[in-house]
């Protein structure tokens, strides 16, 4: 029994990458619209290209799905509603979605359109898959992390279509869960405008002591390619695989998708005998690539996943350097594949600048002069303004033969295989003539002429003229796979009366296979103000839980931490001990294997003692297997009498919905609008805490309808990555970690000297946070007046209690001292210490 065949889903940036997509196999494509796009910076499409873009791939039987997947500010949302609107009616096949209010809104207003999770919502468990079905979610796109048992898992708990990344960039973090060039540059990857700080160079410290490296660029992925693997996938069953790149050329796109439609085919028709040639994988690496890995799929790439050396594409090898020559500054090559003017090359070890990687070649030589090509074995002389030590492989990264083939062909409209008509026509004498064109997805055009069929006086036309004459359908997108023509007599049909016949049907054939698509247009009503969203449900929902007055929360993650935020005045502390590695001294390490059942009681006894709340906290990354872990979390709430849970993630949250635990939805749910706040509260959290890329002002807008939370002060968390940097650099064999995380304390530096600390999480997983600390405590007041609930101090990456215990106090004297007194001047962030930053509070992101 053959395997059921999944959709190709191509990336299109352009409408010349559509062509070439289209053209090349695709099933599917994805793009995005000028505004609200994961990727900002590609040429994307206006409305009216939308529609064109649309109508083109229908016409060629191909789906649309259009991204509106970036995390939406309070005034965009009703702009980002109306596109969706547009979508609908242009025939968009889905949308693929990231915010939680907008998905909620598009569900009310806007049902019958298809909605799919885009991978920025960071879905990585079957809880969060269910969630999301409950909203109206039609596909996910799991997180890339996700392993093919994981996927398998997913879908036999879910039954929700999946797709899943299978060729393209990788990134280092979990989508949706960087923020990394956000608060870096205020280029928001959660905003379609991620510069990709991942690509640059970075040095590993432990205890202050450089680590050495192999290669400077310690955060930067090698590409996705799964050809050799695309068997299994198919097997698992997963709907789409999805080909990334909608920042790549068109001709780009061309090849990828070639190469994978032939490798879906090829599959489908002989599962046994499927393999992948070595001419393909060379066009795939010689496309694009940073080196190639299959990534999550099939087990943890630790030590293979990163691309140490260079960030950019590496092309293939074509020669090695044999010597420079000063006077004429070109460099001598000895090639190992043919090279011709107009080709790209990189040269290892060159002293080359990052944007002159790539150099174009505009002339070569051989000692008979100049060359337009050279082959193998061909010694050649390249003009070259940078010094090459000899022994330098060089890389052809732009092969102008292959891209010029590529896109001539695909410009030619001559790749995609026809589309089967079926053609019927009954034809009788002083009647008119009848055509019918039916293609295979049941669209049907039935045409008469004005014309009416003379009776055949002399010469009558053949049954054979006819079909001939209506078989006759080269130029446009379809051919004749079926054809009946059905005569009464002899009659006389002049030839043009048939052509005009049959233009006429194909055109309306045309129209019919893009318009059925097309919906009549909605009265969407006018949003709601941000307070009645949600109604009377929320105030039942958290009425009993609004603090009468501003509270400060801690979050700790020890005992002693615990301890310091109690003695500091915290009234809510977030309990989190387990979750990160520590140095493995003799005295850390008799406390942190204590068995953790007792320290879960001692933290909730203690702060029940201080008479404040305590919840505990929750990953933000918990696989279906890791589960247990949770429900471990659960138990104890019950047990201990702990107040509920932070809920990270949103297959956490719809688990302790459904097992009737108290939460607050955490920052890492992305909460950006009053209307995934709203979303949030009905759903049953009691506080909701807002995302850290908001400004102060934006923060007012939410703030006022509900309970609120917002991080005040310490490291944010820049990254969660599947990849533990630790282990792949320094873990020693492979396949076998040595926990080098536990060796002291790990730091990243950039290439301005600033320092980043890196932990290491229980699950081996990677967490990076900010060099600077975020300090908002001389905006105490305005904070307390922008109208939140709650002042949440983090604490991961504090030395000890006692510093804890100081930031908390100092905090705690500021909330009291304007509380009490009015008071609307605050102590300075420089009682805490130096470099801290005020986050996005006051300059926001893109």
């Amino acid at each position: 029994m053959k395997p059921e065949k999944p959709e190709l889903l191509a990336p299109a940036g352009s409408m010349e990458a559509l062509v070439a997509a289209v053209e090349n196999g695709a099933e599917a494509v994805y793009l995005g619209a000028r505004a609200f796009s994961a990727r900002g910076y590609a040429s994307n499409f206006s409305d009216k290209e939308l529609e064109e873009a649309i109508d083109y791939a229908h016409l060629r039987g191909v789906k649309v799905y259009v991204t509106v997947n970036i995390l939406l500010k309070e005034r965009e949302v009703e702009n980002a509603l109306k596109l969706l609107s547009c979508l609908r009616e242009m025939g968009a096949d889905a949308v693929i979605v990231q915010d939680l209010g907008l998905i909620s809104l598009a569900g009310k207003y806007l049902p019958d359109l298809p909605l799919h999770a885009s991978t920025q919502m960071t879905l990585h468990n079957s809880e969060g898959v269910n969630f999301v079905k409950k909203l109206g979610i039609n596909r996910v796109v799991l997180s890339r992390e996700s392993s093919l048992e994981e996927i398998k898992r997913i879908k036999e708990k879910t039954g929700t279509e999946i797709e899943v990344f299978v060729h393209g960039a990788l990134c280092i973090s979990y989508s949706g869960q960087c923020l990394l060039s956000s608060l870096i540059g205020g280029r928001s990857g959660n905003r379609g405008y991620c510069a990709q700080p991942c690509r640059k160079k970075y040095r590993l410290y432990c205890e202050g002591k450089q680590i050495q490296t192999s290669g400077s660029y310690l955060l930067s992925p090698k590409d996705l390619n799964t050809t050799s693997g695309l068997g299994a996938l198919i097997e698992a069953g997963v709907e789409s695989l999805k080909i990334e790149g909608r920042m790549k050329r068109p001709e780009y796109v061309a090849g990828v998708v070639r190469i994978y439609r032939r490798l879906i085919d090829r599959y489908i028709e002989n599962p046994a005998g499927h393999s992948v040639s070595e001419e393909e994988q060379e066009t795939l690496t010689q496309l694009f690539n940073r080196g190639f890995t299959q990534g999550y799929f099939f087990e943890n790439p630790r030590w293979e996943l990163i691309s140490r050396e260079n960030p950019h594409n590496r092309g293939i090898p074509t020669g090695t350097v044999v010597g420079y020559d000063r006077l004429s500054s070109r460099i001598r090559v000895k090639l190992s594949r043919p090279l011709r003017l107009g080709d790209g090359i990189m040269v290892e070890n060159a002293e080359t600048r990052p944007e002159d990687k790539g150099k174009i070649i505009s002339s070569m030589y051989t000692g008979k002069g100049p060359v337009y090509s050279a082959g193998k074995g061909d010694i050649i002389e390249i003009p070259f303004d940078s010094r090459a030590p000899s022994g330098s492989t060089v890389y052809r990264t732009h092969d102008k033969k292959l891209m010029d083939s590529l896109k001539k062909e695909s410009e030619s409209g001559s790749l995609k295989p026809k589309i089967p008509v079926s053609v019927t026509s009954t034809i009788a004498s002083g009647r008119p003539v009848r055509l019918e064109i039916k293609d295979r997805d049941s669209n049907i055009v039935t045409i008469e002429s004005e014309y009416l069929v003379e009776k055949a006086e002399k010469q009558p036309t053949s049954k054979v003229q006819i079909e001939k004459q209506l078989s006759k359908l080269g130029n446009t997108l379809f051919e004749a796979a079926e054809l009946h023509v059905n005569m009464d007599g002899d009659i006389f049909i002049p030839m043009g009366q048939l052509n005009e016949l049959r233009t006429k049907a194909i055109q309306q054939l045309e129209k019919l296979r893009i318009s059925r698509w097309k919906l009549k247009p909605l009265n969407t009503p006018q949003l709601p103000e941000p307070g009645e969203k949600a109604g009377q449900k929320i105030e039942e929902n958290v009425s009993g839980n609004l603090p009468m007055r501003p509270i400060l929360s801690v979050s700790v993650y020890s005992l002693d931490g615990l301890e310091g935020a109690l003695s500091g005045g915290a009234d809510c502390i977030y309990f989190g001990e387990g979750f990160f590695r520590r140095p493995e001294t003799a005295e850390q390490k008799e406390s942190f294997t204590k068995d953790l059942d007792i320290i879960f009681k001692k933290a909730v006894t203690e702060t029940r003692d201080a008479g404040r709340k305590i919840y505990f906290s929750t990953p933000k990354i918990v696989k279906d297997s890791e589960m247990k872990s949770v429900e471990k979390i659960f138990s104890r709430v019950r047990k201990l009498g702990a107040d509920g849970i932070l809920a990270s993630n949103l297959g956490i949250l719809n688990l302790a919905k459904a097992e009737k635990i108290p939460f607050i939805a955490d920052s890492p749910l992305n909460i950006f609008n009053s209307h995934t706040f709203a979303l949030l509260l009905q759903e049953g959290a009691q506080m909701a805490v807002i995302s850290p890329e908001l400004t102060l002002e934006e923060l007012k807008g939410i703030a006022l309808y509900g309970p609120a939370e917002c991080v005040v002060h310490g490291c944010l968390e820049l990254m969660e990555s599947e990849h533990c940097l630790a282990g792949g650099l320094l873990g020693k064999d492979k396949g076998q970690c040595s926990a080098p995380c536990r060796s002291g304390n790990l730091t990243l530096v950039d290439e301005k000297n600033y320092e980043f600390p890196l932990l290491m999480d229980y699950q081996c997983r990677m967490h990076l946070l900010n060099s600077r600390s975020l300090c908002m405590l001389e905006y105490v007041p305005a904070l307390l007046e922008s109208g939140v609930s709650s002042l949440r101090i983090e604490t991961l990456g504090m030395e000890n209690s006692e510093i804890i215990r100081k930031v908390t106090g100092k905090y705690r004297d500021a909330i009291d001292t304007y509380l009490e007194a009015g008071n609307q001047e605050s102590e300075k962030c420089e009682s805490l210490g130096k470099g801290f930053t005020k986050g996005h509070y006051f300059r926001g992101v893109q």
